[in-house]
């Protein structure tokens, strides 16, 4: 069965922990990431205007993901040939133009309002925000999602050692984040038999 595809947006890849795990979800196999330079210059603006990185932890970030991911580039000459005749919001063309050329089916977005359905039936396309494509590949891949989850709280050690029920616990808005992925949270518990709990805070 061919994996599922998806050009991930910039507000999807702004937004951690939601990138790494796609991007875990991704490298275990579960799907097929695409993305443009200019996706990831939104990205990587977002991020350092925001203070979340610094140039340097940029730098690093997009040199990993370009080495995980050698295929995921797609031609950004050729979107910016065809982006004003998408009919979705201005801002946003670019990236349903990438989906295009591309030729991916989806596109995930925390910015669905840009990415009408009308819209995007009229191209074959359909747009996801990110828990709900979180949930699709559960569905669809639940070990390797499972597996995509333990390789992430692997790696997150600030402000200590992440738990598995930490990191649901910080997807479902537990503690003091917003939900980020409240649904996927939920799924996880009744799908993996996995339990949501607060997560650490700076102070622990």
């Amino acid at each position: 069965m061919a994996r599922p595809q998806a050009v991930l947006d910039a507000s999807v890849l702004y937004q951690e922990p939601i990138r790494s795990l796609l991007l875990w979800v991704a490298a275990e196999g579960g799907y097929e990431p695409f993305w443009t330079e200019r996706i990831l210059e939104e990205t990587g603006r977002s991020l350092l205007d925001g203070g979340v990185v610094t140039s340097e932890q940029w730098e690093r970030l997009r040199a990993a993901m370009s080495s995980a991911f050698p295929g995921a580039m797609l031609d950004q000459a050729a979107v910016d040939a065809i982006e004003d005749q998408m009919p979705n919001q201005e801002k946003d063309r670019h990236v349903l133009a990438a989906a295009v050329i591309g030729r991916v089916e989806l596109v995930v977005t925390n910015n669905l309002r840009h990415f009408e359905v009308s819209h995007l039936a009229q191209l074959g396309k359909r747009s996801l925000d990110a828990d709900a494509f979180l949930c699709e590949l559960l569905d669809r891949s639940p070990n390797i999602v499972r597996a995509a989850l333990d390789r992430q709280v692997a790696h997150m050690c600030r402000p200590r050692q992440w738990t598995l029920a930490e990191l649901l616990g910080r997807l479902a808005g537990q503690g003091s984040g917003d939900p980020l992925a409240s649904k996927f949270a939920v799924a996880c518990e009744r799908r993996l038999s996995l339990k949501a709990e607060v997560p650490p805070t700076s102070g622990n």
